[in-house]
Order: C-alpha cells, then structure tokens, then sequence
C-alpha cells in the first residue's frame, strides 16, 4: 500500500483543533519526521508539554538527535491525544500517563471522577528519522515503523533463524532475489513486532518465534495475502483475534498495525503527516488494509 498525499494542510500555532475520535472501523496513523523539526522555539514548546519524569528522561540522553527524537515522541503523543478531545478541555499539559504491567504505556484517566475511561488506545514506534502514533477505539493497537533502506550485519537468513519460526524462515529462504527477501525480511519483522505490541506483554511475553504469522498464500509476495496467527506456545496468552495493515511513509519507512479484529469489518487506515504544533497534512484514506498487508 503506498501512500499519496493529496496536498492538504491545515495550521494551529496556539491551539489545538479538536478531531472526531476514529469509528472502530477506523485507525489513525499519525507520523512526523525528526529532520523536519528545526525552530528551537518549538522545540521549547515540547519541553513545556512534558512532565517532570518526561523532561528527565529526555535530558538524560546525551545524544542530540536521539534527545532531539525522544522529545518529539512524547509532544507527538501527548498533541495527538489532546486532540481528540475526549474529556472536556483536555490539554496535552495535563495528560498523564502509566504503563501496564509489561511496560506498554496508557493514559492515565484515573485522576478524572467523569465515570468509565475513554475507549481511547494508542501506540508508539519511532526509528531516528520517523516518529509514528496510531490511535484507535475500543481496541488494543501496536504500530511498528522500520527502515525500509534498513541494512542488517547479518546474513538475513542466519538473523531471521534467531528470531523467527521454521516456517517463516523457510518463506523467506524461498525468495531468491536478495534484495526481495530483505525487504521482506523487514516487513515481516514489523508485522511481528507490531502483534508483540498490540498484545501488550512485551518481547519477552511473546518472543517472535513463539507464533507464525501465516499468509494464505504462503508467498509474502502475493498482495493482500490474509495473516493468520499460528501460536505456537503460551496459546492462551498469544490470542488470534486481530487483524494487520502495513503502510509506506514517506517514501522510506514501512509501517505495520495490529488491533483486535472487527466483527470481520475491515481496518480503515487515516494517515496524517505533522509538525506538532505547527502543521498537518492529512495524506491519504485507505479503504481495505486489514486481516490483510500489502507485501508487494
């Protein structure tokens, strides 16, 4: 699935416009690319959105474009959040944040007395060139970005032997063309850690080579190849109720999502690119990505 943009743009520098959560049929992608970021009064903003445990963790990293990505991170997530305006005059100020037993970050609604938390999800995957949110309703999200120009130390085939089951790495050593099977050594790689993040366990409460991800063809060439979810351990925990799409960004990064299924309802893919705080453009719809992922 590659992605068009279709020339829209639309400002905010001092406050933030409300959006229409997504219907469950729908998963917003939103994404930001790092090198894009340049004016250090809006890099100051972030800071002022951050908690203190945030501006921390962030000043802790003595990288500067690692802190640079780190900050991002959280001023995309907390303006993504702020503006689906769940509770009344939410502010990506005053959100908070925990993260579940395994380490997968929430929002934190406990502090509000307005009843039940809102049916909001999302999830974060970043590489030093892109930083990606995906938001959902009613469903646990995972979202994976990589390279797709992503070069390994390793032969393929020995790396993906680490990681992989037999049967993954035997559609992958049936690629004879290197840099095919490189590519979709990579997609595949997102895809997994896109379910391991749905999940919410972690790697260690999914390693990659506990459950096949299986395409009805077999041929992760074949387009809108159907995934199915082979566990092949912890079967009660590693759960098949989910459905994937991948998308392009930008031109150099594939994205994967996974979220709980929908009926059978098929996952409507929103893309936006942004600068928060300063500008969006919504890229494009899609309108068929998922149980399926366009591998071509």
């Amino acid at each position: 699935m590659k992605i068009h943009s279709c020339n829209q743009r639309m400002f905010s520098t001092s406050t933030l416009l409300p959006l229409q959560l997504p219907s469950r049929m729908e998963t917003h992608l939103w994404y930001v690319l790092p090198n894009e970021v340049n004016s250090e009064s809006l890099l100051s903003r972030y800071v002022d959105l951050l908690s203190p445990l945030e501006k921390d963790h962030v000043f802790s990293i003595h990288d500067n474009q690692l802190q640079k990505t780190a900050l991002i991170a959280h001023a995309l997530v907390r303006t993504t959040i702020a503006r689906y305006q769940v509770h009344p005059q939410v502010s990506p100020k005053s959100l908070q944040f925990r993260k579940n037993a395994h380490g997968k970050p929430e929002v934190d609604w406990e502090h509000d007395d307005d009843g039940d938390p809102p049916p909001l999800h999302f999830n974060l995957s970043h590489t030093s060139s892109l930083i990606a949110c995906g938001v959902t309703i009613d469903s646990p999200i995972g979202i994976d970005v990589e390279e797709t120009k992503r070069t390994m130390k390793n032969k393929i085939l020995s790396f993906a032997q680490r990681y992989f089951t037999n049967e993954e790495v035997e559609v992958l050593r049936a690629i004879s063309d290197p840099e095919v099977q490189r590519q979709e050594f990579i997609k595949l790689w997102t895809l997994k850690e896109a379910y391991v993040k749905a999940l919410g366990r972690g790697f260690s409460g999914a390693p990659f080579n506990t459950f096949t991800l299986r395409f009805r063809s077999a041929n992760l060439n074949h387009e809108d190849s159907e995934i199915e979810i082979v566990p092949l351990e912890n079967q009660s925990l590693l759960t098949t109720n989910w459905q994937f799409a991948q998308v392009d960004l930008a031109g150099s990064h594939y994205a994967a999502i996974c979220r709980e299924t929908n009926g059978g309802d098929p996952m409507n893919v929103i893309v936006r690119k942004t600068i928060p705080l300063l500008e969006e453009h919504y890229v494009t719809k899609t309108d068929s990505t998922a149980p399926t992922a366009d591998l071509t």
